[in-house]
């Protein structure tokens, strides 16, 4: 089944920017984070090119774009970007060549461990990443089973997400709550579909899988965050 991302109830949703609130929190990292013209900026994950846009537009020279889906790499193509595909637990990038990594609800769908291994192998001692994904609320600490590959899948508690960061070298300087994006994307896909059920009926054609998909979500109870953290200097 296809991931979540690349349904169509959520592109139509979305459009280029696939994830929860748009491109809301790409304009928060980029506040928070003021890329200047000559940074080296890897959009990990880049699917359709929105943030290497909004990043082209803030005045950055060199942005980078890395997915997997060469359908999505297509049409950041289309729309300027030059994005190259590529796996994020094996960059196609020197040591220390970058200023700042963004990756934004890709994180959850990868090894994760191995990939902030590599974020931290290619930024230069002292440059940044910013990713934001979802995090489960449940005191069960439990993702739920879902029925299509999505972040939520793979999401953890907070703790956990602290603690892999630590142990990959980074120090974390921001961490923030963005959940009520979660929900606003939530309810506009109740809008556009009548209820969550019918939404993930439309997802995966069928309504057992889309009884599991909202059981899934009342078990985790997820969220979203937003972390920037500093690569630590040897």
């Amino acid at each position: 089944m296809r991931p979540l991302y690349l349904s169509t109830p959520v592109r139509e949703s979305l459009g280029p920017c696939l994830r929860p609130g748009g491109a809301i929190l790409t304009r928060r990292i980029i506040d928070l984070t003021r890329p200047r013209p000559d940074d080296v900026v890897l959009d990990a994950g880049c699917g359709a090119g929105g943030s290497m846009a909004l990043l082209r537009a803030h005045g950055v020279r060199t942005v980078l774009g890395l997915d997997l889906e060469p359908g999505l790499l297509l049409e950041s193509r289309a729309s300027g970007g030059h994005p190259a595909r590529a796996d994020l637990a094996h960059l196609p990038l020197p040591d220390s060549c970058l200023d700042l990594v963004l990756c934004e609800c890709v994180w959850n769908l990868t090894d994760r461990e191995k990939v902030l291994s590599e974020f931290a192998r290619a930024l230069k001692p002292g440059a940044r990443i910013a990713l934001s994904d979802i995090f489960t609320r449940s005191r069960q600490d439990r993702a739920g089973t879902w029925p299509v590959p999505c972040c939520f899948s793979g999401a953890t508690d907070l703790a956990t997400v602290r603690g892999l960061f630590v142990k990959a070298g980074f120090t974390i300087s921001i961490l923030e709550d963005h959940t009520r994006l979660l929900n606003r994307t939530a309810a506009e896909f109740v809008f556009a579909h009548g209820s969550l059920q019918t939404f993930w009926q439309a997802v995966t054609g069928d309504a057992y899988l889309a009884a599991a998909a909202c059981t899934a979500a009342a078990t985790a109870r997820p969220g979203l965050f937003l972390l920037i953290a500093q690569r630590s200097s040897p």
